[in-house]
């Protein structure tokens, strides 16, 4: 299973963790288990809003496997978030 580096900007700081996702399983379906981790292990995500994820200057899409969008194993991800106006 390819492992990616996420770099997930947390109120403590950057936290870096490295993640095994499946080349046919989306973000949709796995960084809700991993955000979890990361509040296990005693972060949390810097700001309110949206979680977006972003590897080589590009949004990336949560409904479609990483493959897919041009981010292989190794890859470094950054995970924020976006603050949604209403």
């Amino acid at each position: 299973m390819p492992k990616y580096q996420m770099i997930f900007d947390t109120v403590k700081g950057d936290v870096r963790h490295n993640v095994d996702i499946d080349d046919t399983e989306t973000l949709e379906h796995v960084l809700e288990e991993i955000l979890w981790e990361l509040k296990e292990r005693g972060s949390m995500l810097k700001g309110h809003g949206q979680p977006q994820v972003v590897c080589n200057n590009q949004s990336l899409d949560f409904s479609l496997p990483l493959p897919g969008q041009g981010v292989y194993a190794n890859d470094v991800l950054r995970v924020s978030t976006i603050s949604i106006n209403g």
